[in-house]
């Protein structure tokens, strides 16, 4: 796979994970020229093609979801029986590989993750699309801290359609599964609010909270048991983000939260908090602390964050200037301090919210795209850099094949990513093409590619033609390629666009279906049914029946044209009006496909003219039916030649 190039533009460079359904490449996108992550389905899942219509679906879904916390889907394609997915490629690690590193993480750090992940969640909720698989294996992180959450499409492919095996294995992440999911009930936003809990729990304590010898056994303790609460394995974690998780990791989804924006809400409050709004409290809690939220209360009978409680102490303490007798004396909460310092709290909670909230908006660095620099001079990369508030650093010299002396080949962050004002990108210059090496003629001209190789001491060897993307003349592919090293007079040979290759189908008769069945046959054959729907009488076809099209039947088109149909309204039954069947032959057409029109006249002297479009002569007649009143007269004309005229009686019917 390491040499493959996808879809004429996706070049597979090196292999950087391997999951359970799928295998995630390095790549390089030729025609805009930056990194990406390619995923290809493993070939086991290419087999069912319900599988393969929903994982196509959902991911063409999730590429819709634009946000700073989830990983930008690029593009959905297939080629042969590979089915990908183009990415962006985010430089960092997998969270999982970050908790397998350190452990638990800093209660601040895991509550600074979650919120991310949770902002990313809601994101997705309101566009109608629920994850499914959140777990820290598909939650990266970047170097500056941003977290991104991935496989929205995998996802829910996966859960909605094959879950089993061929080992009978169940498939996906049992380990951060809600109970709906372990039972197979109604899953919604709320299943993805549970995982994220459980994420939670793990960032928080180095360890998930349930687990067991087989994955049907994890699903059941999911479902029946009750979780160690975070504090019992992590004394310091600060209560207000245990509650988080207890809440979040509700067995019953009517008791997590209601939505992710109000997990976003909470995990900004305890984020708060973990920052000094309590004034400092949330460490060194007691075992009594570690209890669920609920089971705290202080001895007057009101709920008192222990914390608080055990500050009230210290203050008495030092007012009286004693000292403690350990063992000698149950701790009591005098009432009237146990209101103050509650009245306190309470009070003085939202001042300090306003107070961090203003200095953040001052001092808080803003979020901007970094723009792409290959290309450019290191001049013009630090005057567009500087417009962003982004400094530049300079990096290396390499050689390269396809960017002049002085022009960057490469940077770090990549193109589009979201980072913060005044972060450094670092970027690579070129210093030219090394003594021997072809240089890059793609996306040149067949004129100025061999000008470029005979320059460098080349001869262009045998030149063929493909259909492609690229625009007709450009060479798209060339052998040896870029880079490669070779001594003067190899021969190159090139590969050049024909540009997108035209395919011929056959126009199908739509006479007599109803719109749905046109559809139907139309996308058989690559082509599409107009949303120019027209009407019209007619004595041969029921009413909401095809009775005519704009393009024959067994004519042949553009694959995805646009057919253009006519829904007969019934007969025509205009006041004092007559109907007359004509039969007409195509004997006398000189070219088996013509156009035929009628020209009808009656006793109003009105001529009505009747295009049906293009007939087929080898088809041998038809029968045609016009209206009038009184007499009158029908001319039949093949390609704008009267062919044949008749005398009706539009009145009883017949033909004179």
């Amino acid at each position: 796979m390491s040499s493959r190039v996808l879809a004429e533009r996706y070049e597979i460079l090196e292999k950087i994970g391997d999951g359970g359904m799928a295998v995630v490449y390095k790549g390089r996108d030729r025609l805009l020229n930056r990194y990406v992550a390619v995923k290809i389905l493993k070939p086991e899942f290419t087999k069912d093609y319900k599988f393969i219509e929903s994982f196509r679906r959902e991911s063409q879904a999730a590429a819709s979801l634009t946000h700073p916390n989830i990983v930008n889907i690029y593009d959905v394609g297939r080629e042969g029986n590979i089915n990908f997915i183009v990415m962006e490629l985010i430089e960092g690690k997998t969270l999982s590989a970050l908790i397998q590193e350190k452990g638990a993480l800093k209660s601040r750090d895991a509550v600074n993750i979650a919120r991310q992940i949770a902002s990313a969640l809601s994101h997705a909720h309101k566009n109608h699309i629920i994850h499914r698989d959140v777990k820290p294996h598909n939650i990266l992180l970047t170097a500056d801290g941003t977290a991104k959450i991935a496989d929205f499409g995998i996802a829910k492919a996966v859960n909605t359609g094959t879950i089993i095996n061929d080992d009978d294995a169940v498939m996906g992440s049992v380990h951060y599964f809600s109970p709906e999911q372990a039972r197979g009930g109604y899953v919604d936003e709320k299943s993805d609010i549970y995982s994220l809990g459980i994420v939670l729990y793990e960032m928080l304590t180095g360890q998930i909270p349930f687990d067991a010898d087989n994955p049907v056994a994890v699903a059941m303790k999911h479902m029946n048991e009750e979780m160690i609460p975070p504090s019992a394995l992590v004394p310091d974690i600060p209560p207000e983000v245990e509650d988080i998780v207890l809440k979040a990791t509700d067995k019953y989804q009517t008791n997590r939260y209601k939505s992710a924006d109000e997990m976003v809400e909470a995990l900004n409050k305890a984020n708060l908090s973990s920052i000094g709004v309590y004034g400092g409290f949330g460490r060194n809690r007691s075992v009594e602390s570690s209890m669920p939220a609920n089971n705290r209360r202080s001895n007057a009978g009101s709920e008192v964050p222990a914390e608080a409680a055990e500050a009230g102490v210290r203050s008495e303490k030092n007012v009286k200037g004693g000292k403690a007798k350990k063992g000698k004396k149950k701790f009591r909460i005098n009432k009237v301090k146990a209101a103050a310092i509650v009245l306190a709290l309470l009070v003085a909670f939202p001042v300090s919210q306003l107070i961090l909230a203003a200095i953040e908006r001052g001092t808080a660095p803003k979020e901007v795209t970094v723009p792409s620099l290959v290309g450019m001079t290191f001049e013009e990369a630090k005057a567009e850099l500087e417009e962003i508030d982004l400094k530049i650093e300079l990096g290396e010299e390499v050689a390269s094949a396809e960017y002049a002396e002085g022009l960057i080949v490469s940077q770090d962050p990549l193109p589009d990513m979201v980072v913060k004002t005044g972060k450094t990108v670092r970027v690579n210059i070129s210093k030219g093409i090394e003594e021997n090496t072809i240089p890059s003629v793609i996306g040149r001209t067949l004129s100025d590619g061999v000008f470029l190789l005979e320059s460098y001491g080349y001869v262009k060897g045998n030149v063929s033609e493909e259909f492609s993307e690229m625009p007709i003349g450009v060479i798209i592919r060339q052998f040896p390629g870029a880079g490669s090293a070779a001594e003067a007079g190899t021969r190159v040979d090139l590969v050049v666009s024909k540009g997108e290759e035209i395919v011929i189908t056959t126009v199908p008769s739509l006479l007599g279906m109803t719109l749905d069945e046109a559809r139907s046959a139309l996308e058989r054959e690559g082509l599409i049914l107009s949303g120019d729907i027209q009407y019209a009488p007619s004595n041969d076809y029921a009413e909401g029946l095809i009775c005519a099209q704009s393009v024959a039947p067994g004519l042949g088109v553009d694959k995805g044209t646009a057919i253009t149909v006519t829904l007969s309204t019934g007969p025509d039954l205009s006041a004092g009006a007559g109907v007359v069947d004509i039969l007409i032959s195509y004997d006398e057409a000189q070219n088996e496909v013509f156009y035929l029109t009628v020209m009808v006249s009656d006793s109003t002297g009105v001529t009505t003219p009747i295009n049906y479009e293009q007939r087929i002569k080898s088809n041998g007649s038809e029968v045609f039916s016009v209206s009038g009143t009184g007499k009158g007269s029908v001319k039949i004309y093949f390609d704008n030649a009267l062919v044949k005229e008749y005398v009706v009686d539009f009145d009883n019917g017949v033909v004179l």
